[in-house]
């Protein structure tokens, strides 16, 4: 993108108080292009110490990005997308106020996705349950369906995570469980963004691990059957 920039007039920054510019950018290289960004010049007292440790209050502009077109839009991994389904514009918008420091935004969009794919992820765990523990593990998930809390589902089968999915020595399920019922109406943007991003992590490791372990069991399966045939 190429732009040009002047010596300021600070007599000119003053004027602009109050009002929006639209900045344009054309790509330099295809020069066809084209992002519109608009921007709000503000003005708000500021109370600072001085070298005396006392408190002085001055005016001070800034410049604030109120919108921009095409809207910022972020690229999914496409078999993240694929497996996330209907969920992946959710996901998309919680990245996209991630990168941008929205904690409680991304919180909101995060939570969501957790919340609206948690089932699908533990029926699909039910394939990498030890023997031994599946049909403890049926039971708890007729539990889950017939339970309306994500926290609560999430609870019902924590303890029965299968080995494989656990990751130096932590339960991602536990983790997430820890996060969701933790409430967030007293906490700060920076705050929402940490539960934010763990909610992210966890859930994409869960997703991610979880096909990875099938097809390896499956290759692993259909391997040893061709070994076996051809005895």
């Amino acid at each position: 993108m190429s732009n040009e920039y002047y010596e300021v007039d600070y007599t000119l920054i003053e004027k602009s108080v109050g009002k929006v510019f639209r900045l344009r950018y054309v790509c330099s290289a295809c020069t066809t292009q084209l992002r519109l960004f608009f921007v709000y010049v503000g003005k708000e007292e500021v109370t600072r110490k001085n070298d005396q440790g006392q408190d002085e209050s001055s005016e001070e502009i800034y410049v604030m990005k109120a919108g921009q077109i095409p809207s910022w839009d972020i690229e999914l991994d496409k078999e993240l997308e694929f497996m996330l389904g209907d969920h992946a514009q959710a996901y998309r918008r919680g990245l996209i106020s991630e990168s941008q420091g929205y904690g409680i935004g991304a919180y909101a969009y995060f939570r969501r996705v957790a919340e609206d794919v948690i089932d699908e992820l533990l029926e699909s765990i039910l394939d990498l349950v030890p023997s031994e523990e599946k049909e403890k593990y049926k039971g708890k998930l007729e539990q889950v369906k017939r339970e309306k809390n994500a926290e609560n589902k999430i609870n019902l089968v924590k303890d029965l995570l299968p080995q494989s999915l656990n990751v130096d020595g932590m339960n991602p399920l536990k983790e997430l469980y820890k996060v969701l019922s933790e409430g967030i109406h007293d906490k700060t943007d920076e705050e929402c963004l940490d539960k934010a991003e763990a909610i992210r992590g966890i859930l994409i490791f869960l997703v991610n691990q979880t096909v990875r372990t099938k097809r390896e069991k499956s290759s692993f399966t259909e391997g040893m059957k061709k070994l076996l045939q051809g005895k």
